[in-house]
């Protein structure tokens, strides 16, 4: 399991997120950590966004939650690198080449930002 900063949350990331202190250890739970940072277990991103769909899709959960849970998802999606634009490769077009590079540098920017946020996140400044 890759363990590199950009793949991986803790509890209190998720908490930084919206989620309350309840939803981020059951969310957790059954998860394995990868790494433990100081007093704080550190979580596979991709499992934890798994473990959102799956907690989002139970029949009992209230509207309020599955807002949080929206939430926390759409900042911890964009932490993702396999999300790639949809452009054609055989059109060949100058505009193409540019939308093309565009595209590729908003997603570089969105993915630092994304960082960023969940780096302020886990020191405490930053509350979304």
């Amino acid at each position: 399991m890759d363990s590199s900063p950009q793949l991986t949350t803790t509890r209190k990331q998720l908490q930084g997120y919206g989620a309350s202190r309840y939803l981020a250890r059951k969310l957790t739970v059954s998860l394995p950590p990868v790494a433990k940072s100081g007093n704080a277990y550190v979580y596979g991103l991709h499992q934890v966004i798994a473990a959102i769909r799956t907690y989002n899709s139970k029949p009992r959960i209230q509207l309020t939650t599955k807002q949080v849970l929206e939430q926390i998802l759409t900042q911890l999606l964009p932490r993702l690198d396999n999300v790639t634009p949809l452009i054609s490769t055989n059109d060949t077009t100058e505009v193409s080449n540019i939308a093309r590079q565009l595209l590729t540098q908003m997603h570089r920017t969105e993915k630092s930002l994304a960082e960023v946020k969940a780096t302020a996140v886990s020191i405490g400044k930053y509350k979304h």
